[in-house]
C-alpha cells in the first residue's frame, strides 16, 4: 500500500461514523462452534465472517458494574483511534477493519451483546472510558505503568511472532546518521499523543538531555506524525517496530529505519496490547480476559490479525 493509498484511509477514518451491531445470535457461554457469519442485519458481521470459532463458557450471574450494565442494555460500546493498522483501521469506503475490532467483535458475540464502535482521536479513547462514553476501549494500547494505575486493563494479546520492538524513523536521507539513541539528543521528534512511544521518548531521549534542547511534539495522529516527517517538519518518527517498518515500506524510498531500539527492559514483561475499562471494573475484565485467552489458545487473534495485516496491504 503506497503512500497515497494510506491518505486515502486516513480520510476515510476522518469521515468514519459509529455503527451499531447485532449480536450472531448464539448465546454466552455457549460452547458449541459457531461460524463466523452473523445476522445479516449486523453491520459488523463482516469482521469475522468466513472464520469458524467457539466461545468459552462463562458465568455471568454475579455480572456488576459495567459489566451488568452492558449485558442490561444488550450492547457493547468500544472506542477506537483506527488509525493503526493492522489493528484498527478505516478502508476507503468507511468500513472500520483491524484485528481488534475482531477481537472486540467476538467479546460482543461471548457475552451475547450487540458490538457498536466509536471512532475518535487516540488521545480521546481513555478519556471516553473515564466519562462513561463507552464501555472499553480497543485502540492498540500497550501497557504502561500509569495506565495501570488508572485503568482496569485486559491481558495482552498479539498476533505476532516476531519482536519488532519500539523504534524510530528518518528521512532516507538521513540512513545512517543515528546509532544510538542518545544521537535523537537535540533534534525534533513526533509522537503520538498519550502512546507507549511518548514515553519511551520522555524516558530514554529527554532523559539524557540536560540542556532541554530535544523536542518531543504530540499529535493526535500516526498519520500527522508521517505527514510531518514528509515535510520536514520534525527529525524522526517514533513508532513500534511492526508499523515502522511498514511505513517505511510503503514511502517509496523517502523514509529510512534507524534500527535502534528503545529499551524495554526497565519496564518490565507486558507483551502485546491490551484493552482498558474503568478502574475497579473487575467483573468486566474477569470476563473478557476468559475470552480473550480462550481467543490466545485457540489461535483466533493471530488468524485475524494476519487476516487484517493482509486486508490493510501490510506485507511481513
Amino acid at each position: 500500500m503506497k503512500m497515497h493509498q494510506m491518505m486515502k484511509i486516513t480520510a476515510a477514518a476522518a469521515m468514519a461514523l459509529s455503527l451499531t451491531a447485532c449480536s450472531s445470535g448464539s448465546a454466552a457461554g455457549d460452547s458449541s462452534a459457531a461460524s463466523g457469519s452473523a445476522a445479516p442485519e449486523n453491520p459488523y458481521a463482516y469482521l469475522l465472517e468466513g472464520f469458524e470459532y467457539e466461545k468459552p463458557e462463562l458465568d455471568l450471574s454475579n455480572a456488576d458494574g459495567v459489566l451488568k450494565s452492558v449485558l442490561d442494555k444488550g450492547t457493547l460500546v468500544i472506542a477506537t483511534s483506527p488509525d493503526y493498522p493492522a489493528n484498527e483501521f478505516v478502508e476507503e469506503d468507511g468500513t472500520v477493519y483491524g484485528s481488534e475490532m475482531m477481537l472486540a467483535e467476538y467479546v460482543a458475540e461471548c457475552l451475547g451483546v450487540t458490538l457498536k464502535i466509536e471512532t475518535m482521536d487516540f488521545s480521546g479513547t481513555l478519556v471516553a472510558v473515564d466519562t462513561g462514553k463507552v464501555d472499553m476501549a480497543f485502540s492498540g494500547y500497550g501497557w504502561k505503568a500509569d495506565r495501570e494505575e488508572q485503568y482496569q486493563l485486559t491481558i495482552g494479546y498479539t498476533g505476532n511472532t516476531k519482536d519488532y520492538g519500539h523504534t524510530l524513523i528518518i528521512p532516507a536521507a538521513d540512513e545512517g546518521k543515528y546509532k544510538t539513541l542518545e544521537d535523537f539528543v537535540g533534534k525534533h521528534i513526533l509522537a503520538q499523543a498519550s502512546s507507549l512511544q511518548q514515553m519511551y521518548v520522555e524516558d530514554q531521549i529527554i532523559a539524557l538531555d540536560p540542556n532541554g534542547g530535544t523536542e518531543l511534539e504530540m499529535v493526535a495522529t500516526l498519520d500527522q506524525a508521517i505527514l510531518g516527517l514528509a515535510s520536514g517538519k520534525c527529525d524522526a518518527v517514533a513508532l513500534d517496530g511492526h508499523t515502522a517498518e511498514n511505513y517505511v515500506t510503503q514511502s517509496d524510498g523517502q523514509f529510512a529505519l534507524t534500527n535502534i531500539k528503545f529499551d524495554l527492559t526497565m519496564y518490565g514483561e507486558h507483551e502485546g496490547n491490551v484493552a482498558a475499562a474503568k478502574k475497579g471494573e473487575t467483573s468486566l475484565i474477569e470476563a473478557v480476559n476468559t475470552i480473550i485467552q480462550f481467543a490466545i489458545d485457540h489461535d483466533y487473534y493471530a488468524n485475524w490479525y494476519t487476516a487484517a495485516r493482509e486486508r490493510a496491504g501490510i506485507e511481513e
